[in-house]
């Protein structure tokens, strides 16, 4: 298997920084059920995933150290553009983090602007590709749900298992949010397979569907009906990331193996 058109370290950047989007996001909107010390842990963990997704795009660059000349691109390069918005992300995020460890008062607040600006930038991603006319299977109607539906599906569905760590329920907005990142990741796959030179039998998009979708959505019922023990959670969580990052190859892989494909 020829690992490189799957670009690895972009499927990581992509994916776990996506997550530490949605778990920002899902954790803000019930962070008061959770007791001071578990804020300060679930924050600091949410910093090191979305740090550690951001941290993972150097890993792509031929050389990580001039990583500052993308500035130089802004007028023109939606690459430039996403350089910014992860680095004003990461910046905010280190300032949420602050929040809830110095100043209380302040983290719902960090919290949505942390949240607004992992929007924007998971979007400059998707232009990113959606902006490559030549490869469809990169278009803004498939990409945008399969990156903002990971973001969802990650990240609220890591802090539900949080709260029922906590043995609390999982509250409608969370479930909601769970439930809106399984519906976006399956239209992104329908919408993707009408088009030519989708690999409708690789075990990449089986394995996604059953991780992802299938797992995901009966782990949401699973998780509701009572308490679960903390292994179990972290292993659906697990499943669901991996379900996610083998969609993710197959993004990649479906058109770096072309050629030419830029």
């Amino acid at each position: 298997m020829n690992m490189e058109i799957y670009e690895m370290p972009l499927v990581f950047f992509t994916v776990i920084a996506q997550w530490g989007i949605g778990g920002i996001l899902a954790f803000t909107l019930c962070q008061h059920r959770f007791d001071n010390r578990w804020q300060r842990r679930i924050a600091l963990g949410l910093w090191i995933i979305t740090a550690a997704g951001s941290a993972a795009s150097l890993a792509h660059l031929g050389s990580p150290g001039g990583a500052y000349r993308a500035v130089y691109g802004l007028g023109h390069s939606w690459l430039s553009r996403e350089v910014l918005a992860f680095g004003a992300l990461n910046a905010l995020s280190t300032l949420w983090l602050l929040s809830v460890w110095r100043k209380p008062a302040l983290m719902h607040l960090a919290g949505f602007c942390c949240s607004a600006a992992g929007a924007v930038a998971i979007l400059v991603s998707v232009q990113v590709y959606a902006q490559m006319n030549l490869h469809p299977l990169w278009q803004f109607g498939v990409t945008a749900p399969a990156f903002l539906g990971c973001a969802l599906l990650t990240g609220f569905a890591s802090v539900c298992v949080l709260l029922n760590t906590v043995g609390q329920k999982q509250p409608a907005l969370l479930v909601a949010g769970w439930l809106l990142g399984l519906i976006l990741i399956f239209l992104s796959l329908f919408w993707r397979y009408q088009l030519p030179g989708a690999d409708s039998e690789s075990a990449l998009l089986w394995w996604q569907v059953a991780a992802s979708l299938i797992a995901g959505l009966a782990g949401l019922a699973w998780l509701r009906a009572k308490p679960r023990p903390v292994l179990a959670g972290g292993l659906l969580i697990a499943l669901i990331l991996v379900g996610e990052l083998a969609g993710r190859m197959l993004f990649y892989g479906n058109v770096m193996g072309g050629a030419p494909w830029f």
